[in-house]
């Protein structure tokens, strides 16, 4: 079997539409790249979300079983779904794991996040959300779900708390064993066909046609959130060295990551009201004071 272990986001369902369209070794399935750039609507083999879904694999599983299961699970990390895994592992299995080198690759995944689950498959922020009810009542007493709180709040939440949410994605990279091939997000964003090629070969496949034309369009379709990353780098730049710049309004998934950057930077956004996040960076400096 093949096991691609990956954090929402990074890839791992093209992962295995290539695995299965590309090579030799396996039959097509129906499917496309949707206009957010996923590939999120073909039937994958077996697409593992929690602990149950893991025990519950038949155990005459077929050897040429795909399995993509993300990390961490809603109530298990990494090293819990690997000695859940151990039980329908064999020595001949190839095993992959994507990962976040530093904290601005995982930022660029939680963009795809954002876009491709959030909006893409109308999750809302529930992704980000679910398990911090004990961290949002705390801004008002009579909250009960993160959607009581205010977009100011809501922002400045964020900001706060994903630098240390991601860190497993990072982490990851130094839990699993040393015959794992292990994938940088961002080298497959910007190389897939390298990266492709280093998988197939690393699961003894072997590539057939099509693939070149597959990825041109792929990178076209991922090639919105790139923008969008830069655009956020360039905003908190531009806002520090008071340099002129307008941009329309983004998310708040990108608004919060301007927060985190400025703070790191060594600036608070004076953000108690603030529900629409200025849109030019005179107006954003003016709202900063030093930390």
């Amino acid at each position: 079997m093949i096991h691609v272990f990956f954090v929402p986001g990074m890839f791992g369902s093209t992962i295995e539409y290539v695995l299965r369209n590309y090579t030799n070794e396996y039959e097509t399935v129906p499917g496309r790249i949707l206009d957010d750039g996923s590939l999120h609507l073909f039937a994958k083999q077996a697409h593992l979300l929690d602990l149950s879904s893991v025990y519950n694999l038949p155990n005459e599983i077929d050897k040429s079983t795909i399995t993509t299961p993300i990390y961490p699970f809603k109530e298990s990390h990494l090293p819990e779904i690997l000695t859940a895994f151990e039980s329908i592992m064999s020595v001949d299995d190839r095993c992959v794991l994507l990962y976040a080198e530093n904290l601005a690759d995982a930022e660029i995944n939680i963009l795809f996040q954002y876009h491709k689950i959030c909006v893409g498959l109308n999750k809302t922020l529930e992704i980000f959300c679910r398990n911090n009810t004990h961290n949002i009542v705390n801004w008002n007493k009579d909250y009960q779900h993160w959607k009581d709180m205010q977009l100011w709040e809501l922002r400045e939440w964020f900001s706060l708390f994903y630098v240390s949410w991601i860190q497993e994605w990072i982490n990851s990279q130094t839990q699993v064993p040393t015959d794992w091939l292990k994938i940088r997000n961002v080298d497959f964003l910007n190389q897939p066909e390298h990266s492709l090629d280093t998988i197939i070969k690393f699961c003894n496949l072997t590539v057939k046609s099509g693939i070149d034309e597959f990825f041109g369009e792929w990178k076209q379709r991922q090639q919105y959130v790139i923008d969008e990353m830069k655009l956020i780098n360039n905003i908190a730049k531009s806002t520090t060295e008071q340099t002129q710049f307008i941009w329309n309004p983004i998310n708040i998934i990108a608004e919060s990551m301007i927060q985190q950057k400025l703070r790191s930077a060594g600036y608070e956004i004076r953000c108690d009201g603030l529900n629409t996040f200025p849109t030019d960076a005179e107006t954003l400096y003016n709202l900063l004071e030093k930390c």
